[in-house]
């Protein structure tokens, strides 16, 4: 009781929405005691979507002949967005929670390129640059007095589109490229970084043209944060729109978990999964193989969420239970309980108002400090 009324007075006061309380197994028994989160050792991590949420996707599945105007549409909601705005919402973010490692997923640059030629299908690439936040975020936080680098990254989907230009018949190019980025504050001592693309992808196809590939992909580093080490990993797995993409994203997990499967640190998986994380083991197929590979999701282990045994589960859930960014965290196999301290998470990425109460849809990512 006085555990969870310090806590929840703590969290309000500084303006976080949840607790969540991971089990540790020390004689069947759960542990809620929350100083592990208060010491010097315990662990922060954020994940975070860093676009606006527009979908290439969007732009190719559609008729060709109307594709440079799509392409046009999409750049003008690009060009819209104030992108200082932006990096400055996601500093706050940052300077509030202060996180030791950060997963950036959607981290898009788009390079324009005038005149174009892929319209008559040329082939020479866009490198004008004409979008990139990271830079001006890594900015905004130094600005603040907040040191934070660059340790890893992977370059996922590459594509150039015609673009149709503003009162007149000629068109340029535009090049988007996605990436998933990896940030360390300084005082994180980092090595080991790695990063791939899995061989999963989706592949889609317009008449009497090459198939366009959207590549995606995950990277990790080993970092060390008080003296404990661990192997830190980020990823973007496919959105399961359809059949087809839901067997990319099984088939874009299975690849991580495998290549995960002989690490011998405590692992912490953060990203944007895809998947509905509101049923569990009776949920969607991509989080439940993410839970039967030993994996734990921190957001729904906190007081009062596990479900009682023989309890019916719901015919229909929710929206706001849909949650797609995860923290999940797996204690290597050893001999011996497997501990994992209390956990405390938020969402990150909503309106002001929508950081309270329920997980909301529209958040880009959560924060979670814990102690393993």
């Amino acid at each position: 009781m006085k555990y969870g009324i310090a806590v929840g007075l703590w969290m309000v006061a500084l303006g976080a929405c949840q607790v969540a309380t991971l089990p540790q197994v020390v004689d069947g028994r759960e542990e809620h005691s929350a100083s592990g989160l208060f010491d010097r050792g315990a662990l922060t991590v954020m994940t975070r979507g860093l676009s606006g949420g527009k979908h290439l996707e969007q732009v190719l599945e559609g008729p060709l002949a109307e594709e440079p105007v799509r392409a046009a549409e999409l750049l003008e909601t690009l060009r819209q967005e104030d992108v200082l705005a932006r990096a400055r919402e996601l500093a706050d973010e940052i300077q509030y929670a202060r996180p030791h490692l950060i997963g950036l997923q959607q981290v898009t640059q788009v390079r324009l390129q005038s005149p174009g030629d892929a319209i008559f299908g040329g082939t020479r690439p866009a490198e004008a640059l004409h979008l990139d936040v990271l830079p001006v975020l890594l900015g905004e936080l130094e600005a603040r007095g907040l040191h934070y680098r660059e340790v890893a990254r992977v370059r996922n989907a590459d594509v150039e589109l015609p673009l149709r230009t503003r009162g007149a018949l000629t068109f340029d190019d535009v090049r988007l490229t996605d990436f998933d980025v990896i940030l360390a504050r300084a005082d994180v001592e980092v090595k080991e970084a790695r990063a791939g693309n899995y061989v999963a992808r989706r592949e889609v196809r317009r008449r009497g043209q090459e198939p366009v590939e959207l590549w995606r992909g995950w990277a990790s580093v080993v970092a060390k944060v008080e003296g404990r080490k661990y192997r830190f990993v980020s990823t973007h797995l496919e959105p399961a729109r359809d059949e087809q993409g839901l067997g990319v994203q099984v088939a874009q997990a299975g690849e991580l978990l495998r290549g995960l499967r002989g690490e011998p640190l405590p692992v912490v998986l953060v990203g944007d999964f895809n998947t509905p994380a509101n049923l569990g083991l009776m949920g969607a197929p991509t989080y439940r193989e993410l839970l039967l590979a030993g994996y734990v999701d921190v957001w729904t282990h906190r007081p009062g969420s596990t479900r009682p045994r023989g309890a019916d589960l719901p015919l229909a859930m929710a929206s706001w239970e849909e949650r797609l960014n995860l923290v999940l965290v797996r204690q290597p196999v050893a001999p011996g309980p497997r501990r994992v301290g209390p956990v405390l998470a938020y969402g990150v990425g909503g309106a002001l108002g929508e950081r309270f109460g329920p997980w909301k849809p529209e958040l880009a990512g959560v924060v979670a400090r814990l102690s393993m």
